[in-house]
């Protein structure tokens, strides 16, 4: 004879008293319903079968189940599963959900809020969309600044005003300068003539034109320059102000061009005769124009002081795409320890850009006690470093 123990998964104790157990002689095995089904590959079949009569049986009310409902909402679901772990309880414990349209009644809120969302998600397309094409057409246009097809190369405006033409008439190279303020800054070059030799000089005057109006009105006293963070914005985070301001240092360089290139022309000079020289802005608009070959040959030598150059990572960016060139070219930078404007932030950027260009060996050097503006200081440090670029 055999003992088959069966449904008794809550784990309680079955008592079975020793005496019986060793008079009787047959034996004791366990069954599990799980176990069953996956012993073999007929038991499932065999088990949906008996499931299907016991079903036919409780529709025919032939076969009865204890059953308690708790609406899922209304009553408490934690007695539910009390009642439904209580081995002692042999009633069927059912859960009942509400319905959408029973859920919708009850959160009048959501149902409002849906079509809102609904009629949103549309927008929110159409504005990713937007802002998809926005920045496509800015990175095509960033691709295309300081090349031959940007808009400054074919819509020129103009050569620069000469605000200053002095030195020899028949000179054998040309030191081209171009500041900020032409006004007082004539009043010192002025008296260059004795240490410019056979060289002459001109000062073309990017704040007399009319493209130079946005760089004019740009001020160098804002908290963003002063920290720095200014010029270390790049193509991800470029605003329109940004690109127009690109725009304008592209166009008063290539007007720069056309200002010298007829002088070199008239004195029969090229440009490695020039020592090209700048001041603040004007010494920004000077290197963008040396270093992407908006002039087009290399030019003898660079002498800035203090220069604005505008977001010096999107010029490495530039210059590491660009096919450099092999003469080298001697640049010399001089900024004040008392500018705020210049940053050493943007000053470490603008150095580490300038590793881009390995043919320019720049120099540079600090004007004790100088600030953001060519005095008498800046001058003395000009006439010692032009003899070193002049020719002998």
């Amino acid at each position: 004879a055999q003992l088959v123990v069966y449904g008794h998964g809550v784990a309680q104790p079955i008592e079975i008293t020793p005496p019986l157990l060793a008079a009787w002689g047959g034996g004791l095995q366990g069954f599990n319903i799980a176990r069953w089904v996956h012993s073999l590959s007929a038991n499932p079949k065999k088990m949906m079968a008996v499931m299907e009569n016991i079903t036919k049986l409780v529709r025919a009310n032939k076969f009865t189940l204890d059953t308690v409902l708790y609406k899922v909402g209304e009553d408490a679901i934690s007695d539910a599963f009390s009642r439904a772990a209580d081995a002692s309880d042999s009633a069927q414990v059912v859960l009942i959900f509400p319905t959408l349209q029973e859920e919708l009644q009850q959160n009048p809120e959501q149902t409002e809020a849906e079509p809102m969302q609904k009629s949103a998600a549309p927008a929110q397309a159409t504005k990713k969309k937007e802002e998809d094409e926005r920045e496509k057409l800015k990175s095509d246009w960033l691709n295309l600044i300081f090349t031959n097809q940007s808009v400054a190369a074919m819509s020129p405006e103009g050569p620069l005003p000469i605000a200053l033409d002095i030195g020899d008439k028949n000179p054998d190279s040309l030191v081209v300068w171009v500041g900020d303020n032409p006004k007082s800054e004539s009043v010192a070059l002025n008296d260059l003539t004795n240490s410019l030799g056979r060289a002459a000089l001109i000062s073309p005057s990017w704040s007399q034109h009319p493209a130079g109006e946005g760089l004019l009105e740009f001020e160098l006293n804002t908290p963003e320059i002063l920290d720095g963070s200014w010029y270390m914005r790049n193509r991800q985070t470029f605003e329109n102000e940004d690109l127009d301001m690109l725009h304008d240092v592209e166009l008063l360089g290539r007007s720069l061009v056309e200002c010298v290139e007829p002088r070199l022309k008239q004195h029969g000079l090229l440009w490695k005769n020039v020592i090209l020289c700048g001041f603040g802005k004007g010494a920004g608009i000077a290197l963008y124009a040396a270093l992407m070959k908006i002039i087009s040959e290399q030019v003898s030598a660079i002498i800035l002081f203090s220069p604005i150059v505008a977001f010096p990572g999107f010029l490495a960016e530039k210059l590491g795409a660009m096919k450099r060139d092999t003469n080298p070219v001697k640049m010399f930078t001089v900024w004040g320890n008392r500018n705020k404007s210049t940053p050493g932030a943007y000053r470490q950027l603008l150095a580490q850009a300038l590793r881009k260009a390995p043919e320019v060996h720049n120099t540079p050097d600090t004007l004790p006690d100088g600030d953001h503006i060519f005095d008498v200081k800046s001058y003395g440090v000009l006439t010692s470093l032009l003899p070193l670029c002049l020719p002998r």
